[in-house]
């Protein structure tokens, strides 16, 4: 996801400091962020129409003083939210974490917490399982923000877990074989285009696999529980092109852009998208949203229960609930979920821009929060792996 991989960065001296809190084998670098050494940053009070007791909640942060998440997401996707969060709250240093992918970010904080570690405030991650998990243990704080009203029901799927992204799976092909004009725009499109062209396409589309992806799993299945008996009926006429499975949107987009692969699908666009800052590849590589079923990542952000700096987690939490903390990271890489944000100013899609691309919500599939996506998961493997002939 952009840019959202493991990465070695800035260690400040705050993060030398939890190194001995931190069982050494969990340890990893961290970028830290905020006032300057020496100097006496002025608190700031609560955002205007906030209630009047947040103030007290801006004091409490204000005295710890600092911030530390757990993420998946690189310091190119954080730094405009931190530098917005500094600009509104200045006396909070703020550290993150970029573990290398989604479970990481529960099994690290579950270790520090079992054994009263210093461990994250704040956790941001695209895993409905594992957050699903973590509430079932009772380990994410019950917390309403102020910004609870500007958002719909299914970007708050458990009490105290916000949305801070909703990120689209798409398609992806080389333009100089297939032409914009022939490019698929839905997924029976994609499908009828691939059997027409099998014998040229034949072992040069890609995914990623449901036998070695999180994403591959929750993107097949959100998919198949829209379409039914329709989706495995299109997997089935996938099969016999004999797709090339892949881990991460990296590789799909390299071998895209040099012909090895002609398409891709349900390819993570928040990967995509920075690509085309490039010219080079602009002219080689495109790519539709899929207006039949559009999948979308939805990555949630809350505070646990084991957070030692709460108060300075809540108000990070509500910046990025905020217009102005979606659109920060909107230009950090990530598709501001929030309804009343639109593209602009860098950002190159909402999911608003994108709802209204598709047709409307109906036409999305969520990659969400249903427990059965947890209860299903090794029938649905088997028979995803069955029809594609994966073992």
């Amino acid at each position: 996801m952009t840019i959202i991989r493991r990465r070695s960065v800035l260690t400040l001296p705050l993060a030398g400091a939890l190194g001995a809190a931190i069982p050494p084998a969990l340890s990893r670098p961290a970028i830290a962020q905020g006032a300057p050494a020496g100097a006496q940053p002025s608190a700031q009070g609560a955002p205007a129409g906030y209630p009047a007791g947040y103030n007290e909640i801006v004091a409490a942060a204000q005295r710890e003083g600092s911030l530390l998440i757990y993420s998946i997401m690189s310091p190119e996707n954080w730094r405009p939210v931190i530098q917005g969060f500094n600009h509104r709250y200045p006396g909070i240093r703020v550290e993150t974490l970029d573990l290398p992918n989604t479970r990481d970010v529960f099994e690290r904080y579950l270790a520090e917490r079992s054994t009263n570690s210093r461990t994250g405030d704040l956790l941001a991650t695209a895993e409905p399982a594992g957050w699903i998990q973590l509430h079932r243990r009772g380990e994410v704080l019950d917390y309403k923000s102020p910004e609870d009203d500007a958002w719909p029901a299914w970007a708050k799927p458990l009490p105290g877990v916000y949305t801070c992204s909703s990120d689209p799976l798409v398609f992806i092909y080389n333009k100089m074989l297939v032409p914009d004009a022939q490019a698929p725009r839905s997924f029976a499109q994609f499908v009828e285009r691939a059997v027409a062209n099998q014998r040229s396409w034949r072992g040069k589309i890609t995914s990623y696999g449901v036998h070695n992806s999180g994403l591959g799993y929750s993107g097949n299945y959100a998919f198949a529980r829209k379409h039914g008996d329709q989706a495995w009926q299109w997997f089935q006429q996938l099969a016999e092109l004999q797709p090339r499975w892949e881990r991460s949107g990296g590789p799909m987009t390299e071998k895209v852009t040099s012909g090895e692969y002609v398409m891709g699908w349900f390819v993570s666009a928040i990967t995509f998208w920075p690509r085309l800052n490039d010219p080079a590849r602009a002219r080689v590589l495109g790519w539709n949203f899929i207006g039949d079923g559009q999948p979308v990542v939805v990555r949630g952000v809350a505070v646990p229960k084991g957070a030692r700096n709460a108060n300075a987690a809540k108000l990070m939490l509500d910046y990025i609930a905020s217009a102005d903390g979606q659109r920060a990271f909107g230009r950090g890489g990530l598709t501001p979920a929030r309804p009343d944000v639109m593209p602009g100013e860098g950002i190159r899609h909402t999911f608003s821009s994108i709802t209204r691309e598709i047709g409307g919500e109906q036409n999305m599939c969520f990659i969400d929060y249903d427990p059965k996506m947890i209860e299903d998961y090794q029938p649905f493997s088997d028979r995803w792996k069955s029809v594609y002939g994966v073992r």
